[in-house]
């Protein structure tokens, strides 16, 4: 019979440079602050889904990140997973734990992310993909390439980049745990170290230590709970396979396919979003899923970020902890949990009023994957 599923449980370390910590030690801290969010005990886990950050698994091998966790928490669940998306695992991992759950394949699901990409050493020192033989590499050449075809396309210019970064700082201004806290001005953009045309060093996400879980259960387990459970109103996925030998590969993300269709899953459109918490490994990202979720039109989002709209105090309440640009890298996790914040009413002094409905999003690998949840309070 299916179950309904509820995310019940939130909890995260700090996020930065934690040299002496391991990811290991990291991930079941965010597990105990999870799991005690939740009012569960260990004995109640019954599902595992993992996403091991995209530096865990080049230093740990291939031994899979669900069995190597599980192994460390001492629990043999009757549902395990590691989701390998890129920055849409940990959306996905939520998504997977829902399924299972409403397949009655588990009841108390943990859904873990951890990494310390910023304190290993080698974590990004290797090229990616046949094209890293010509000086191509990794994720930042292949978003600078979306960037510099939305430029192209629509006369997109550094100001629109700049103002998702400098709006990404000033919330993480009202962060407590915020990894980058100083203000960022439009001069301090353009001064910002070229990685590759047009992208800064300011266009970027941080790279972080850290860990953060939430836990999704079974709604006829929120009898035993004093926390009240967030509802998974919609979830969707979509992926584009190809890569810079599909000549429409940059036009737009996958997110275009499945962004409209997750909203309306729910009945809703973009427009009746309260908070959104969009998948900002580049600014260019957050410029494409603008469109391609309908909150502006295809090739408007320059000028619809433009007059801090979404920063703090602005129309569009964006990634109000930072996001990945300025809260920390939390491979998507970290968003989750502050839709459930917000939707919860106890996100302090970035609290959306009113929240209702929160929109989260994931995106990865080379533009390739995505995946969408609609919650409400």
């Amino acid at each position: 019979m299916p179950r309904k599923a509820v995310i019940t449980g939130i909890g995260h370390t700090a996020f930065g440079r934690l040299e002496g910590r391991s990811v290991r030690d990291l991930e079941i801290e965010a597990i105990r602050l999870a799991v005690a969010d939740a009012g569960f005990e260990r004995a109640d886990i019954d599902g595992l889904i993992t996403d091991p950050g995209p530096a865990q698994p080049v230093i740990d091998g291939i031994e899979p990140h669900y069995l190597a966790l599980g192994r460390q928490l001492g629990i043999d669940p009757d549902f395990v997973g590691t989701e390998v998306l890129g920055g849409a695992s940990s959306v996905s991992s939520v998504q997977r734990a829902v399924m299972a759950i409403e397949a009655g394949l588990c009841s108390v699901c943990l859904c873990v992310y951890g990494d310390t990409a910023l304190s290993a050493s080698g974590s990004f020192s290797y090229g990616r993909g046949a094209e890293a033989a010509f000086g191509f590499f990794g994720a930042t050449g292949l978003h600078a390439l979306a960037a510099q075809r939305h430029m192209a396309r629509y006369g997109t210019r550094p100001e629109h980049l700049a103002e998702v970064a400098m709006a990404a700082r000033a919330h993480a201004m009202q962060t407590p745990h915020a990894q980058l806290k100083r203000p960022l001005d439009l001069d301090g953009y353009l001064a910002s170290r070229m990685l590759a045309e047009p992208l800064r060093r300011a266009d970027c996400c941080l790279i972080s230590d850290g860990a953060a879980a939430v836990v999704v259960c079974a709604a006829d387990r929120l009898a035993d709970l004093a926390t009240p459970g967030i509802n998974v109103l919609a979830m969707g996925q979509a992926h584009s396979l190809s890569t810079i030998a599909n000549a429409d590969h940059f036009d737009q993300t996958p997110a275009a396919r499945c962004g409209p269709a997750t909203l309306a899953r729910v009945g809703v459109t973009a427009a009746d979003v309260d908070v959104a918490l969009l998948y900002d490994c580049f600014t260019i990202v957050v410029l494409m899923q603008l469109e391609a979720y309908g909150f502006c039109r295809l090739g408007e989002s320059g000028p619809f970020v433009t007059g801090g709209r979404i920063a703090p105090g602005g129309e569009l309440a964006l990634n109000p902890t930072g996001g990945l640009m300025a809260e920390g890298y939390g491979g998507g996790m970290l968003h989750v949990i502050e839709a459930v914040r917000q939707l919860r009413g106890t996100a302090g002094a970035r609290q959306v009023a009113g929240a209702r409905l929160a929109l989260v999003s994931g995106h990865g690998l080379g533009m390739n994957t995505h995946a969408s949840l609609v919650l409400g309070g």
